[in-house]
């Protein structure tokens, strides 16, 4: 974080659509507009270059950095009128908000530096370097994921060893059901975690849904329970016992073993470096022999 200023010149660097931005120097009122953008925002410059982070920052439920988040006054919602009341010198934003957003923010002058929403650990390493780029700290930046690289590199090693006859299959169970289907972020935790994506193996893309005949016929040893919802209001407890004692999933292994696990879905839903915590919570759960008690 001790790096030099940029060039008396600024510099230039281009987002994820192609746009090129010109930085005058190192921004020092940056807007951040989704919770993987804060996770990783904050890994890279003092909490005082921050002018805010999005109102999700504060739900331990879905941040993993409430703590840190204290050191920026800020919160804001994808509102065009919001952020330009915030005067920042530098807005980052996912390419899932609205395009029409990004366009009101630059034609109103300000710096807006689209990324890829990343649903995978390489994606979301490549975000953390556009990030770092963009915010002038690619030290930084490298220091985030080479951490990420050292950490999933000895959850790999104990990975490597257990058997093959021994690998188990996981399906997340959500509110709306069995999800996390190919190239979801729950399929990429699983590969790194050597575990079976139940959903993947029956052919679920993304965040589709899995019925209750498919979670039977793949037959999973465990069940990811949800731990967060956006009403805030489902009692998570209530669920599993809902689940458990649901008489159709009665022949599945992982409700007649009672291994219906809770795994954050601060980890789950991640889309910063904190996605490592949740191949470990799931790696873990799965392997508690090779890894200890989750």
């Amino acid at each position: 974080l001790g790096q030099p200023e940029k060039p008396a010149g600024g510099y230039e660097v281009k987002d994820s659509t192609g746009y090129v931005l010109r930085l005058p120097q190192k921004p020092q009122r940056i807007v951040s507009l989704s919770i993987g953008t804060d996770e990783i925002l904050l890994a890279l410059v003092p909490a005082e270059r921050i002018a805010a982070l999005t109102y999700w920052v504060d739900d331990g439920g879905i941040s993993n950095v409430t703590e840190e988040a204290k050191g920026v006054p800020g919160r804001v919602k994808a509102s065009a009128e919001t952020i330009l009341g915030l005067q920042p010198d530098l807005v980052i934003i996912p390419d899932w908000q609205p395009a029409e957003l990004v366009q009101i923010l630059r034609d109103a002058g300000l710096a807006v530096y689209v990324y890829n929403g990343a649903t995978t650990v390489e994606q979301i390493k490549q975000a953390i370097a556009g990030i770092a780029r963009v915010v002038g700290e690619e030290a930084a930046g490298a220091r985030v994921a080479a951490q990420m690289d050292s950490e999933l590199a000895v959850i790999g090693e104990t990975v490597r060893q257990i058997p093959a006859g021994e690998r188990q299959v996981a399906v997340r169970f959500t509110l709306m059901g069995g999800s996390g289907g190919r190239g979801s972020t729950f399929d990429d935790i699983c590969r790194y975690a050597g575990v079976e994506n139940g959903a993947a193996m029956v052919g679920l893309d993304g965040d589709g849904s899995l019925s209750k005949e498919q979670i039977i016929a793949i037959n999973p040893d465990l069940l990811i329970m949800p731990t967060w919802d956006f009403s805030g209001q489902t009692d998570m407890q209530q669920f599993k016992k809902a689940v458990q004692e649901d008489p159709a999933l009665q022949p599945v292994k992982a409700v007649r073993q009672q291994r219906l696990i809770f795994i954050s879905d601060r980890y789950l839903y991640c889309s910063s470096q904190y996605i490592v915590q949740g191949v470990r919570a799931l790696a873990e759960a799965a392997y508690p022999k090779y890894f200890g008690p989750p």
